[in-house]
C-alpha cells in the first residue's frame, strides 16, 4: 500500500496488509482516531509511513486483531484528520487519507499516509516536543538531543532547500521516463518560500481527472505522463509546486522549432498552477520557470502572419540566422494567483517568460515591431 494508486486500496487490500505487516518504524493502527499530531508527525520526521484508523493491535506481538472492526462511518473523517496535522504539528504536515468501507456493515478503516519530510523536525504540543519512530513506538525527542534535531533543522534552513529536493525527484522520474537529447522545454510553477505543504495528497489526486491518463502517486504528490508522438510530462506537489515538461518537435523541413510551441507548454503550466492554487486557496507570491534544454544549434521558425495583407515573420529581417549558442535556457518570473485571472496580467507573464527564450535564439525583442507581434501571437493562443 505504499506505492499504490488511491483507487487501487480496498477493503481486501487493506486487510491483506494488515495480515502481513506488523506496527514498526513505518506502520501504526489505531482502534480510534487519536493521538494524530503525535503519529503524522513521527513518520513526517523519520521514514514515512501507513496509519490505519479502525484496527486494533495485539500489544505483544504489535499484529492486528482480527475481525478488523472499522470505526462508524460519518461525514468529515477526512477533513478532521488533516485539520488534526495541519493546526497540531508545526510546520504543518498534510497527509493522504483514503476511507475505505468495511463490506456489509456502516463501518469503516481509515487509511492514511504519510511521506518523509524535507520540512523535519515537525514539533507538537506547542513546539514543546519532537517525535520520530523507533520500531513499534513513537517516543519524543528532546530539543536536548543535538544531533538528530540538527540533522533535521539543517534540511529546511532554507526554504529554497524544500524546492530543490523536490525538484530534483522530478527530474530523476522524468530522465528515467523520457531520456533524450531531443529539444525540451520544463515550466515550473511554485511558492517563492515553500516552507509548508498547503495542499493535500488526496485534494492533488482529483486535479488533473481530465488529463486522459491515469495519475500515478509519486512522494508527496501526483504525476501525469504520456509517450505518443509529443512525451508529456505532469506533476503536482503538496508544496505547491507544479510541473508540466514536453519536447519540442522540430519542422521537418527546416529543421528548426516553431517558436509557437514556447507558449503552449507555458499557458498549460499556468492553468495547472492555477487549479492548484485555487483549490488550496493559496495567496502568496509565486515563482514562474521556463528552461530550454538541448538547444544548442538549433534554428528558430516562426509562422506569425499579418501586416498589411502579407505574411511576415519576427525573424525577417535577421542579420545571422536565428540559432542558439547556449544548451540550456531558463527564464523566470514572479506573480500573484489574481495574475492568472487577469488576461493582461496573464499575457505579461507569458511574454515575461517567452522573451527571453527569444532572446536566446538571437531574436532582438527590444525591437518594438516584434514585441508587438509577439504579444499579439500570446494572446492569439
Amino acid at each position: 500500500m505504499f506505492t499504490l494508486l488511491r483507487d487501487e486500496i480496498t477493503f481486501g487490500v487493506a486487510e491483506s496488509f494488515c495480515k502481513e505487516i506488523p506496527e514498526g518504524v513505518r506502520v501504526e493502527y489505531k482502534q480510534e482516531i487519536t493521538h494524530i499530531p503525535k503519529i503524522v508527525s513521527s513518520f513526517a520526521n523519520t521514514l514515512g509511513g501507513i496509519f490505519i484508523i479502525g484496527v486494533e493491535a495485539d500489544k505483544e506481538t504489535n499484529m492486528a486483531i482480527f475481525p478488523i472492526k472499522g470505526i462508524p462511518k460519518a461525514s468529515g473523517i477526512e477533513e478532521q484528520i488533516q485539520r488534526s496535522a495541519s493546526d497540531g504539528i508545526y510546520p504543518a504536515v498534510m497527509p493522504d487519507a483514503k476511507i475505505v468501507d468495511i463490506p456489509n456493515t456502516n463501518n469503516v478503516v481509515v487509511v492514511v499516509r504519510v511521506d518523509e519530510s524535507v520540512q523535519a523536525p515537525h514539533a507538537i504540543q506547542n513546539s514543546t516536543k519532537i517525535y520520530v519512530r523507533e520500531g513499534s513506538t513513537t517516543p519524543p525527542y528532546e530539543f536536548a538531543d543535538v544531533d538528530r534535531i540538527v540533522y533535521m533543522l539543517k534540511r529546511r534552513e532554507d526554504s529554497q532547500v524544500v524546492a530543490r529536493q523536490v525538484m530534483a525527484r522530478m527530474e530523476e522520474r522524468i530522465q528515467a521516463l523520457y531520456a533524450t537529447e531531443e529539444p525540451t522545454l520544463m515550466v515550473i510553477a511554485k511558492p517563492v518560500f515553500p516552507y509548508r505543504p498547503v495542499i493535500s495528497t488526496s485534494d492533488i489526486y482529483t486535479l488533473g481527472e481530465a488529463y486522459g491518463s491515469p495519475p500515478r502517486r509519486v512522494a508527496g504528490g501526483v504525476s501525469y505522463f504520456r509517450k505518443d508522438d509529443v512525451s508529456v510530462y505532469r506533476e503536482f506537489n503538496e508544496y505547491g509546486i507544479v510541473c508540466y515538461r514536453t519536447e519540442l518537435f522540430e519542422d521537418e523541413v527546416e529543421q528548426a522549432i516553431e517558436y509557437g510551441r514556447f507558449l503552449s507548454p507555458i499557458q498549460y503550466l499556468i492553468e495547472d498552477a492555477e487549479k492548484l492554487y485555487t483549490k488550496c486557496e493559496y495567496l502568496g507570491n509565486i515563482e514562474v520557470t521556463a528552461k530550454l534544454r538541448h538547444v544548442f544549434g538549433k534554428k528558430l521558425h516562426d509562422t506569425t502572419r499579418t501586416v498589411h495583407g502579407r505574411s511576415k515573420r519576427i525573424t525577417e529581417g535577421l542579420r545571422a540566422e536565428p540559432e542558439c549558442f547556449d544548451s540550456t535556457v531558463s527564464t523566470s518570473t514572479r506573480c500573484l494567483l489574481s495574475d492568472f485571472q487577469d488576461t493582461e496580467k496573464l499575457t505579461d507573464i507569458v511574454e515575461e517568460l517567452v522573451l527571453p527564450l527569444l532572446w536566446a535564439f538571437n531574436i532582438p525583442t527590444n525591437d518594438p515591431w516584434k514585441r508587438e507581434q509577439i504579444r499579439k501571437r500570446i494572446k492569439s493562443e
